[in-house]
């Protein structure tokens, strides 16, 4: 996302895969919208009504949206180099969110000071390793050169039985026979070598856009129809949950869920789109945005409930949800766009400056 979601090569970014990032951060704060936000909570399937579907339709997408900005990753850098100054530039980005969200909350009460509390703000990266998002993907950057190895090792029989295997353990057993094989890293590597795959192997039927959308409109297509469908089971037997809907998009690598994530990345790559300064300058601020938005389980709060108020909207007249929904994803954006441009200006471009100044690439 932004810049560290992976361009090496800067002369490869085009506004089109930056215009996709925008897009991917505004479907996740849609889907915390709805997940972080507690307003579906206590939702009963034998009552369910147009307010529920539309919150269910409005924040299915977060899953497929970590899954584009991943397949980015392998597309640009299996050709390029993962320097330690983008590197840290990624450690410094998650760090200096977390300490500064934290000291913010500390003085607005919605945090404490504890052991606890500091374990996770300057170690929770580990602790999540592999079960969220932030420490996963930190993580799995680590991985990038060794995959670069592979990468670079792999004839096209090579690619094939890899990459179905691959896909076969983490997509197929996990939504049809409900393993526990997924796990985020691994996940991730996975896209990786899929993005790289897509670049470096594919046939033409790959760079055609008018395919890409196609297909694109069908997987969305199934998977709303995947969460109608499922719906309409657990209202007939009284059974399950409203997540229940999002079984077939409810984890990454959920067949949906990566099927709308590739046509998606595809669809924005072929996009014939020029360049334009605005779009990559604010694509820039996207894992800024993210960090912002998803840090904790203070800001889910303080975010979500007592600035948003979105609980109280599930009651409202439908056209007075959607314009919230609508509304708040597009000035949460902003706001944190605003302020990670702040923190580039003021803090990053010094620091790495300095950095990049002092240790030649």
């Amino acid at each position: 996302m932004g810049e560290v979601l992976p361009v090496s090569d800067k002369k490869e970014r085009s506004s089109n895969i930056e215009l996709m990032r925008i897009v991917m951060i505004l479907l996740i704060i849609m889907h915390h919208y709805v997940v972080n936000s507690t307003v579906m909570d206590g939702v009963q399937m034998d009552a369910i009504t147009p307010n529920v579907i539309f919150l269910q339709l409005w924040g299915m997408w977060g899953k497929t949206g970590i899954n584009a900005f991943v397949l980015v990753s392998g597309f640009f850098l299996c050709t390029g180099r993962l320097t330690w100054q983008k590197y840290f530039k990624l450690v410094l980005e998650i760090f200096f969110y977390n300490i500064a969200i934290y000291i913010v909350f500390l003085v607005m009460g919605y945090e404490s000071l504890s052991l606890k509390a500091l374990f996770h703000v300057f170690f929770g990266i580990f602790h999540y390793a592999g079960d969220g998002f932030f420490a996963s993907f930190m993580l799995f950057y680590l991985f990038v050169p060794f995959l670069n190895l592979l990468i670079k090792n792999l004839n096209t029989g090579g690619w094939h039985r890899l990459l179905a295997l691959l896909i076969f353990v983490q997509v197929v057993t996990v939504t049809i026979f409900r393993s526990h094989a997924f796990n985020e890293i691994s996940w991730y590597m996975t896209l990786y070598l899929l993005g790289a795959y897509l670049r470096l192997q594919a046939g033409d039927w790959s760079k055609r856009f008018l395919f890409s959308l196609k297909w694109l409109i069908v997987f969305v297509l199934l998977a709303w129809m995947s969460v109608l469908g499922i719906d309409y089971l657990c209202y007939s037997f009284h059974h399950g949950s409203w997540g229940t809907a999002f079984y077939l998009v409810s984890d990454s690598s959920k067949l949906l869920a990566f099927l709308v994530g590739v046509a998606i990345f595809q669809t924005f790559r072929n996009m014939p789109l020029g360049h334009s300064r605005f779009i990559n300058e604010l694509a820039k601020t996207t894992f800024g945005v993210l960090l912002i938005h998803g840090n904790s389980d203070a800001m889910r709060k303080f975010l979500w409930q007592d600035i948003v108020g979105v609980p109280v909207m599930l009651d409202a007249p439908l056209p007075s949800l959607v314009a919230h929904a609508v509304v708040s994803a597009i000035l949460i954006y902003a706001v944190c766009a605003a302020i990670d441009y702040a923190r580039i200006q003021l803090f990053e471009k010094p620091i790495m400056g300095w950095i990049d100044s002092r240790y030649k690439r």
